[in-house]
């Protein structure tokens, strides 16, 4: 589904900074429109280029009771006691954080895992705070067998969709019931085109070993998309984000690392300790990545984890810091998502050779 909703410029800016202010969620932890540190300048915007950002939002669930089973927990009378006042708090976080990662400037592509439905969607790119950066989205219902879906938000008049599809998961049986990938093709700046593929590999709910060799089956389809894309869109330019449920260097995402037919290897975005954005039982890791195959051609790639501190919240268990989230366990805590958002910039240098 794409939707494309407008809105009366001037009027929406005054309400989303009233939200920013005043609205739900400003008394625990809130997160301003202050960018914080590691924020990126609105000179990038300026200067024409594209910032993408991927963001698991941890259980984006529509409140209300559908067909599907396995989300009944969340909704009001469910184990989470997920109620439409959470849902409207987690909706102002998650505008906040898409808001705040751009200071002012919000990203152009906006990647989303874990997302129920188009309902949540449309109350996303509708909510006063992102109302006036105009986003349409684009998502399809998935077979993931607990409704839990990638989509992609698209800011109007920064980037144009010229095509988009869902490629349906690997294989059969069971493991089979995940989500989707998404492929966005579409054209930037003067004339320049992207090709985009967002995915969130199998989660590791049974054992990391349980459900390696099918996040390597998937790792296989990817990577064969890339050079079919690669192949057929020369001097274009392909990036790859997800939630990889694993870090660059595991068993299942080695496919990826092969190199390709013309000898093209992968480069990872956000690179070593700088793309920290997951921590389990005490320890970071960096799944969460952006993936660009072969050179980058005329363009300047960078990669980063937005860590803001009302994001961020203590780990009294295992010391440190980790992601101030929704829920621990069945107990919420009202927090972002139990993931960092992570921020790739793509722009052409001032100087064409410099370094």
């Amino acid at each position: 589904m794409i939707r494309i909703i407008r809105y009366p410029v001037g009027a929406s800016l005054a309400l989303a900074a009233l939200w920013c202010m005043t609205g739900p969620g400003t008394g625990l932890a809130g997160l301003s429109l202050d960018p914080g540190p590691g924020a990126k300048s609105t000179e990038f915007s300026a200067r024409g280029g594209l910032r993408l950002m991927w963001y698991n939002t941890e259980n984006l669930f529509y409140p209300a009771d559908d067909t599907l089973e396995a989300d009944d927990g969340f909704t009001p009378g469910g184990v989470y006691h997920w109620t439409w006042e959470r849902y409207r708090e987690k909706l102002t976080r998650l505008a906040r954080v898409i808001v705040a990662a751009g200071q002012w400037e919000p990203p152009d592509l906006v990647g989303l895992a874990e997302v129920e439905n188009g309902m949540v969607l449309e109350d996303l790119v509708s909510h006063p705070i992102l109302a006036p950066f105009h986003y349409s989205y684009l998502h399809r219902d998935s077979p993931d067998h607990r409704g839990m879906d990638v989509a992609c938000l698209v800011r109007d008049g920064r980037f144009r969709v010229t095509g988009w599809r869902a490629i349906p998961p690997v294989g059969s049986g069971d493991l089979a019931r995940t989500r989707e990938f998404l492929h966005v093709t579409g054209t930037w700046g003067r004339r320049d085109t992207l090709d985009l593929l967002l995915a969130h590999l199998i989660s590791r709910y049974r054992g990391t070993g349980a459900t390696a060799g099918y996040r390597r089956e998937q790792a296989t389809r990817l990577a064969a998309l890339a050079d079919s894309v690669c192949r057929i869109r020369k001097g274009g330019l392909l990036v790859m984000a997800g939630d990889f449920n694993e870090p660059w260097g595991g068993y299942g995402l080695e496919p990826l690392r092969i190199p390709g037919p013309a000898g093209d290897t992968i480069t990872c975005f956000p690179r070593g300790d700088q793309g920290l954005s997951y921590k389990f039982r005490g320890h970071w890791s960096g799944i969460d990545l952006f993936l660009v195959p072969g050179p980058a051609g005329c363009y300047r790639v960078e990669g980063s984890v937005f860590r803001h501190p009302a994001m961020l919240t203590d780990d009294t268990r295992h010391g440190g810091s980790m992601p101030f989230r929704t829920y621990e366990g069945f107990r919420y805590t009202g927090g972002f998502s139990d993931h960092l958002p992570i921020l790739l910039d793509i722009s052409r240098p001032i100087f064409p050779n410099a370094p």
